[in-house]
């Protein structure tokens, strides 16, 4: 990979717990995502090719705290992966 983003803890994030924006051949591995409003992983445009998304874990504690108003919708939400593409790998 041609850049890695491995074994970290995101904590609370107030808007999407890691982005992948832009990015080709990368390796999003083996991260601890808690209470990560919106989305978890979000790729951004689906352009984002080749990545491979492995061994994450992503957890809310509860719905209230993770899901917000978001893509232009008024009601609650959220989600582990939000992906736009299709040229990604999830493991």
């Amino acid at each position: 990979p041609e850049c890695v983003f491995q074994g970290n803890a995101v904590v609370d994030s107030q808007q999407i717990g890691i982005t992948i924006h832009g990015t080709h051949k990368a390796l999003i591995d083996q991260n601890t995502l808690w209470d990560v409003r919106a989305a978890g992983i979000f790729t951004e445009d689906g352009n984002e090719m080749n990545n491979i998304i492995s061994y994450n874990a992503i957890i809310c504690s509860r719905w209230q705290v993770c899901a917000v108003p978001w893509l232009g919708k008024d009601s609650g939400q959220g989600g582990g992966i939000y992906m736009i593409g299709m040229t990604n790998d999830v493991l």
